[in-house]
């Protein structure tokens, strides 16, 4: 991705770049470290929690999958109790 692309779609994260890169340059080894640290820690909470949200994504695809099969059913019993006739596309004549 280009230096311009991700400005412009993620700025908050290129201020804190910006940020990191001026304020490294006078800071000690220890500073570096703990933010260091402080952002492992970030990315390790924000994987969990993308774990968890593809699981939840997931049941929420398999849930949506039932609820249209079971749709699908109620709605064949519900015509086939009123009578309901279907029409079809009209057919083609053979040639």
């Amino acid at each position: 991705m280009s230096n311009t692309t991700f400005r412009r779609h993620f700025p908050h994260i290129a201020r804190e770049v910006t940020e990191s890169r001026s304020s490294s340059a006078g800071s000690s080894g220890e500073e570096r470290r703990s933010r260091l640290d402080m952002v492992v820690a970030r990315n390790a909470k924000l994987k969990i929690t993308n774990r968890t949200l593809k699981g939840h994504l997931k049941l929420a695809a398999a849930q949506i999958q039932r609820l249209a099969s079971e749709n699908a059913q109620l709605r064949q019993a519900l015509e086939a109790s009123a009578k309901v006739t279907r029409i079809g596309p009209a057919r083609q004549p053979r040639p």
